[in-house]
């Protein structure tokens, strides 16, 4: 016991000091999309948020399926010696990729749900192209350059906070609004690759196929986790357009985008330590007990910690930032909370299973448990509404981390990965 708690204090002051321009971050992206959401969320009837969120439901999905696991795949290998020619390939291959994308997209959202072909075109490029951030940033993320990475994020949000409140002020069309968005992100694009060629790697478009498919050997189970996850992150979005309608759509997402914001604080936590698995594990092939009882101990106090504050404040919450219009979320935001410790602990697996080289074990769960949530989603929110959601929300959550627990100790019966 006196050796766990000696190791487990320069582990613990190694993570808060790697992880403060995480928070950064990801407190950041929390209070852009917030304030983002919360305007359009003021500003619109019921029915036109939902169906934004819709829109938005459906190119993060679509997305994640053409993101392919590049992004984890980056972080993990930025610092082997091929890493220009492997991230020129990839970045090559997703805009080809991207002429499907936009097909997909608007055969769904405009020849099936006949929404506004401006609102699909705006969200869904600043939803792919947001992409591309995410690959490169997740190079410096690799790179440990996480001041770079916070820097890159503060000035584009800026332009962003700039326009949105200029945008507000002059009462403009939620079309600009939605624009503002993109700017920004075409902006930190811009950034990002600046801070890339100081890093020496100033990159082209270059395709090479024998690369790429060394890449989508790695990269496709660790994507294809990705999609599942988002598909049992959104899908219900989805179905409570089809089986309800675009304003049940947005009191269910108030409730729900309120409910991820202590993720916040599990992303700060898990992202460098995905780092330092990901490098231990390459060296030794052995990662340490001790670290990963540590991340389990600071989620858990998290996610009880959020449980109780939601549960004192939550109702005030909803009604001083969304007024008595929304004030049939709070309800639903009360029990979403509950799937939090399962939430962040089957985000500890994955991370744990990816450190390991292990990206199929996400990849089954997340597979197993997008199939159970959409199923679980289609019957009960039929017969319960949006209930039902929030059930299949928080069986969803538990199952996972159940089921990648699992998996890991099996693992670790045969190739003994953990280590004291």
């Amino acid at each position: 016991m006196k050796s766990f708690i000696i190791k487990i204090f320069p582990f613990a002051k190694k993570i808060l000091l790697e992880s403060q321009y995480v928070f950064y971050i990801n407190l950041l992206e929390k209070i852009v999309f917030f304030v983002f959401f919360l305007i359009l969320a003021r500003e619109l009837d019921k029915t036109n948020y939902g169906l934004i969120a819709t829109v938005f439901a459906f190119t993060g999905i679509l997305n994640s399926v053409f993101d392919l696991g590049f992004a984890y795949y980056f972080q993990r290998e930025a610092v082997v010696p091929d890493i220009k020619q492997k991230l020129e390939t990839a970045i090559s291959f997703r805009i080809m990729l991207m002429v499907v994308f936009v097909i997909v997209m608007f055969v769904y959202l405009y020849l099936n749900l006949s929404i506004d072909p401006i609102i699909i075109g705006i969200v869904g490029l600043l939803t792919y192209l947001s992409g591309f951030n995410f690959i490169l940033n997740s190079v410096l993320y690799g790179k440990k350059r996480y001041k770079k990475s916070f820097k890159g994020f503060f000035f584009s949000r800026v332009i962003f906070g700039v326009l949105i409140v200029t945008f507000y002020l002059l009462k403009v069309q939620h079309y600009l609004i939605l624009l503002s968005l993109l700017i920004a992100v075409i902006f930190h694009l811009g950034i990002l690759y600046k801070y890339l060629k100081e890093e020496k790697l100033s990159l082209h478009l270059h395709f090479d196929i024998a690369v790429l498919k060394k890449i989508l050997f790695s990269s496709v189970p660790i994507g294809m986790g990705v999609i599942f996850v988002l598909i049992y992150d959104r899908m219900d979005v989805l179905i409570i357009e089809r089986a309800i309608s675009f304003e049940a759509v947005a009191i269910y997402s108030i409730a729900y985008s309120l409910y991820k914001i202590p993720t916040i604080i599990c992303n700060v936590i898990l992202t460098p330590v995905y780092t330092d698995l990901s490098k231990s594990f390459s060296l030794s092939e052995k990662v340490e007990l001790h670290e990963i009882l540590l991340v389990s101990l600071l989620l858990m106090v998290i996610a009880v910690s959020a449980i109780i504050f939601v549960s004192l404040f939550g109702e005030k919450i909803i009604l001083f930032f969304y007024s008595n219009k929304y004030a049939l979320s709070i309800p639903y935001l009360k029990y979403l909370v509950f799937a939090l410790p399962g939430l962040f602990l089957n985000n500890l697996t994955g991370v744990i299973s990816n450190s390991i080289r292990k990206e199929k074990i996400p990849m089954i769960s997340t597979g197993l448990g997008a199939i159970i949530h959409v199923s679980i989603n289609i019957i009960l929110i039929r017969i319960y509404g949006l209930w039902g959601a929030v059930i299949a929300t928080i069986i969803s959550e538990y199952l996972v981390f159940l089921i990648q627990l699992a998996l890991l100790v099996k693992h670790n019966f045969r190739y003994r990965f953990l280590t004291n």
